[in-house]
């Protein structure tokens, strides 16, 4: 019996594919299997890249099972053909541009080989790199139920590839939901932290490569969140009301936040009233986006406001 199932969607080119593959073979942990999941269209040059690259490693690692999409679903049905296929006691998550240090399947292993059956699945620190370099290391990994902060897009796990749970427990949870184009790993714990919790190791065992950090407009944003909060308004609602608060606050301090950043003073504007009171941090990340933007356009209108002075100079 295969122990360890690990599950790799990938779409688009695949840049970071050959190092995602290689730190699940160099695992010290050995009994895996690895699942990749191509959800590209077949006609494509990102299909073709992935081809080779898989093929290559299959020539040397009879644990990868490849499968490819007939048409582009999205990560969420990706991940829920990788679930149908595993074979394993527990499901490894892992994007195609992230990584696995070496001992990381061991010892998430480990712990969930001694936990309680209340626990779902555990994740770790997490190491951020851009350009090869790290910029953000976060070690913390607190053990527990976190239904509330999960909610609020708060909780801090990560990334996907931070995802180690019991087959079981996906299986009974019949996986990801593939309505959801974002917010598909929250979605997933929530409906999770409904019956169990997860446990932590405070250690870094999982690298994040944000080359491409791929953000939505706030415009999208805003349908992503009410399609979230809409999900699981009966939830939210059975919560006390200070949980309701901190949640609908949070997610519009969010929404602001983005606003702000993109100069959308107006979308900006109405989801500060709909947050109420700011923490001091919220007023100060307030001032902050503000001046930035202040000084930003000011910067652009000088430089416009210059060459049409000398352009008019010069007639």
């Amino acid at each position: 019996m295969v122990d360890v199932s690990v599950i790799i969607p990938t779409y688009g080119t695949p840049y970071f594919l050959n190092s995602s593959i290689q730190s699940v073979i160099n695992q010290t942990f050995k009994n895996w299997e690895l699942i990749i999941i191509d959800d590209n269209n077949p006609d494509t040059e990102a299909r073709k890249q992935t081809e080779a690259i898989i093929s290559d490693f299959q020539k040397i690692e009879k644990r990868i099972l490849y499968i490819k999409h007939k048409y582009n679903k999205n990560g969420a049905a990706a991940r829920n053909t990788g679930f149908a296929a595993a074979k394993g006691k527990y499901i490894s998550l892992l994007d195609s541009d992230d990584e696995y240090t070496i001992e990381r399947l061991q010892k998430c292993y480990n712990v969930m080989e001694q936990a309680s059956q209340n626990i779902a699945g555990v994740y770790t620190g997490c190491e951020y790199r851009k350009g090869g370099k790290v910029y953000h290391v976060d070690k913390r990994a607190l053990s527990g139920n976190f239904l509330i902060n999960t909610l609020a897009c708060n909780f801090k796990f990560s990334t996907g590839s931070n995802i180690f749970f019991r087959k079981s427990v996906v299986d009974e949870l019949n996986g990801f939901d593939p309505k959801f184009l974002r917010h598909q790993d929250y979605e997933f714990l929530v409906r999770a932290f409904k019956k169990y919790s997860l446990a932590g190791i405070s250690e870094v065992l999982v690298i994040k490569n944000n080359e491409n950090i791929n953000l939505p407009s706030v415009e999208k944003m805003i349908v992503i969140k009410e399609q979230y909060l809409n999900k699981f308004k009966d939830i939210i609602n059975s919560l006390p009301q200070k949980h309701q608060e901190y949640i609908y606050h949070t997610q519009y301090i969010l929404i602001a936040e983005a606003a702000l950043r993109s100069n959308k003073k107006s979308i900006a504007k109405k989801f500060y009233k709909l947050a109420g009171i700011l923490t001091m941090n919220e007023f100060a990340r307030k001032m902050g986006f503000t001046l930035i933007n202040l000084f930003k356009y000011k910067w652009i209108y000088n430089i416009v406001y210059t060459v049409g002075y000398i352009k008019k100079q010069n007639k």
